[in-house]
């Protein structure tokens, strides 16, 4: 890579970032004239601006606006889901400044701040209302048809940029994102849906929730839903490495399939709720991944996760708050290998890896208000990762156990937060946790996670924050499972991120954000010729946004993201790290509020791949993968019969032919991804 590229691209993208600060300054103009004074008081604001900008509580774990959370924040609603036709969560965050998706049919990849190094989405902290959903043996953060959650039954998602460890510990690297669903009054009955789309692809929905009224448990409310899933997938998918007659002349055939059966369920009364969830997802996968035999069905992954957690929340008065929460999880994963590589001789091996993890744990935090808008947090929480297995076995053709590892591990983690009114228009947000691991082998040194963050509104419709933290990632049980044998343990994962944001309300409909960050990485975990490693990334970065919710049911979002991600051990780029990302978004009503069109319009620059030797692991900088457009268009109708809701969507609408990066698990640099497909469905609610 030529040296002179990385100069160019932090130039370029300091000088945007004058740029579109200098620009947003100059529309501060038109509002002075609309409010003299500032508003942080919620119960004052009104409806309409309450609506323009969201109330959060994932930044900071406690009420608040967006526009004071000590990070940027987007928020995405039930609405939007509904009318851009969004299936995934990998679907919804694709279409949010900042994040993309490597998607190697079988997982998707999440990448943030110009980093994805195609494992397990780990440093990224996935909740469903403040529980975490990364498991405890690859830290994994399933964002694809794994994910626990059926989509329908988010009411809304906090995206939470920057790391996050001073108030959850381990994962929250890059960012929280936080998955509330909906609650029994919010669904009032009971809802079926189905659907269709390409491929065969099919699913049906039942969701019972409902609050009681009468004398008996009155404010009792509940919320039980089950889905099934099922997709045949790509018939004919072609991987030219493969390309013999012995291999098929490189064509999996039917090896695409997906399919899961999921379950939610709370109820709330008073302040208790109780609250689970299970899924169990399988997916074939066709790309000969690990080295294993080609178009051989019997290649496939079997994910189950499971959750339940007991929450207690009450106000003792209208200055002191107090939460707590147990819980208990489980995750399981399976993957046969027929014939692969590492096998002693050739014939017809098949090997069986079953991974188990299951933990436990709680948290409590306290709330208290002192002055005039201050407001201090604390809190603690315990978790034991009692169960880490891991075991390989030879299936065929003589049944031996070949390897099983086993792991225990505890974590303890203590945090502080202040929330400080300094003047009327500057809050002083910082805090700090500190953070314990060890398991049977080892114990991990502490870390600190400090947090700063200044947010400054000159204006009404203004806002600056600058902010400062750290954050950290220790190995998980894989990672620390593979290295033993090779006796090279990775070290845990830093991160120091500096970050200015600046948010600005224009006229009554649009709001709009830039954003510059600085990201210092050291320690990053990946495989590197069949052996973790660690490196040191430097990562710098610009987001804009531009925010409109207009008259008549109106609404668009649009973004651009320019990043550059450097390996300073090896003086380049990272694969898988594409520099421009622009992304349009546009719903508009079609018939008063019953049919809306949805457009969605997402940019990706080309990114550079990594080339993998399946026999030997030797991993080197592979060639670029070209740039591509994506366009999908969703008709949604609401009640426009009573209680039926229809949505019809068409994804790459243009039929575009393109690839993204594959992981260096992969025989291939590149994975060639869907063209044009649909799906429909009907939601009814009796």
């Amino acid at each position: 890579m030529n040296k002179r590229n990385p100069l160019l691209a932090r130039s370029a993208i300091i000088g945007c970032l004058l740029c579109a600060i200098f620009c947003l300054l100059i529309s501060t103009t038109d509002t002075r004239a609309e409010d003299d004074t500032n508003q942080t008081d919620l119960t004052a604001m009104s409806l309409s601006d309450l609506m323009k900008i969201p109330i959060v509580s994932t930044a900071s774990k406690i009420p608040q606006l967006a526009t004071e959370a000590p990070s940027s924040v987007t928020v995405i609603t039930s609405d939007e889901i509904k009318r851009y036709g969004w299936r995934t969560l990998g679907d919804i965050l694709e279409s949010v400044q900042g994040f993309y998706i490597s998607y190697d049919r079988n997982y998707d990849y999440l990448g943030a701040s110009g980093v994805n190094l195609g494992d397990f989405n780990s440093r990224i902290l996935l909740l469903i209302n403040g529980h975490r959903i990364n498991n405890d043996l690859d830290d994994s953060a399933y964002v694809d048809t794994a994910f626990l959650l059926d989509v329908d039954l988010i009411d809304h998602i906090e995206i939470v940029r920057g790391p996050g460890s001073v108030l959850y510990g381990n994962n929250a690297f890059f960012g929280v994102i936080n998955v509330i669903t909906r609650q029994g009054d919010q669904v009032n009955g009971v809802e079926e849906s189905g659907s269709y789309a390409s491929y065969n692809a099919w699913s049906g929905r039942v969701t019972i929730g409902d609050q009681l009224t009468n004398s008996f448990a009155k404010g009792l409310q509940f919320l039980v839903s089950g889905t099934l899933y099922h997709d045949d997938g790509v018939e004919n998918l072609y991987y030219p490495q493969f390309n013999t007659p012995s291999q098929n002349n490189g064509v999996a055939h039917n090896m695409d399939a997906d399919g899961f059966g999921s379950f939610f369920g709370s109820v709330n009364y008073e302040d208790f709720t109780l609250e689970g969830g299970y899924i169990d997802r399988d997916k074939v996968n066709p790309t000969s991944q690990f080295g294993t035999t080609f178009d051989d069905p019997r290649f496939q992954t079997d994910d189950q996760r499971s959750y339940g957690t007991l929450k207690y929340a009450h106000q003792f008065s209208e200055t002191r708050d107090i939460s707590a929460n147990v819980y208990y999880d489980r995750s399981d994963f399976q993957i046969g290998y027929p014939e692969p590589l590492f096998a002693p001789a050739p014939g017809t091996t098949f090997y069986e890896e079953q991974e188990t993890g299951q933990w436990a744990g709680g948290e409590v935090q306290f709330d208290q208000k002192i002055f005039d808008g201050d407001t201090l947090t604390f809190g603690a929480d315990y978790r034991n990762d009692f169960d880490q297995d891991n075991n390989l076995f030879e299936v065929d053709p003589a049944p031996t156990e070949v390897s099983d590892t086993h792991d225990r591990r505890q974590s303890y983690g203590l945090f502080a937060q202040g929330d400080f009114l300094v003047v009327t228009n500057l809050h002083l947000d910082t805090g700090v946790r500190y953070d314990q691991s060890f398991d049977d082998q080892d114990k991990f040194g502490p870390s600190w996670s400090p947090r700063a963050a200044l947010i400054y509104n000159p204006l009404p419709q203004s806002t600056f924050k600058f902010i400062y933290g750290q954050a950290f990632r220790d190995p998980s049980f894989y990672e620390l499972s593979e290295a033993t044998t090779l006796n090279d343990k990775p070290q845990p994962e830093e991160i120091t991120s500096y970050e200015l944001v600046y948010e600005q309300g224009i006229g009554k409909y649009l709001r709009s954000s830039v954003s510059g960050y600085y990201n210092r990485m050291d320690n990053l975990i990946e495989i590197q010729n069949n052996a973790f490693t660690n490196l040191d990334v430097d990562a710098l970065g610009l987001e804009l946004a531009l925010e409109g919710k207009w008259k008549y049911g109106i609404i668009t979002r649009a973004s651009y993201t320019l990043q550059h991600a450097e390996n300073r051990d090896a003086d380049g780029g990272l694969p898988d790290s594409p520099m421009h990302m622009i992304k349009l978004n546009a719903s508009v009503p079609l018939y008063r509020d019953k049919i809306f069109a949805g457009l969605e319009v997402q940019y990706t620059s080309r990114s550079q791949t990594i080339e993998s030797d399946p026999i030997s692991g030797d991993t080197v900088s592979g060639g670029y993968i070209p740039g591509y457009t994506v366009v999908n268009l969703t008709l949604f109708s609401q009640n426009l019969a009573k209680n039926l809701d229809i949505s019809a969507s068409i994804y790459d609408l243009l039929n575009q032919t393109y690839s993204e990066p594959a992981s260096q698990f992969h025989l291939q640099n590149a994975i060639q991804q869907d063209g044009r497909n649909f799906r429909v469905k009907l939601t009814y609610r009796f």
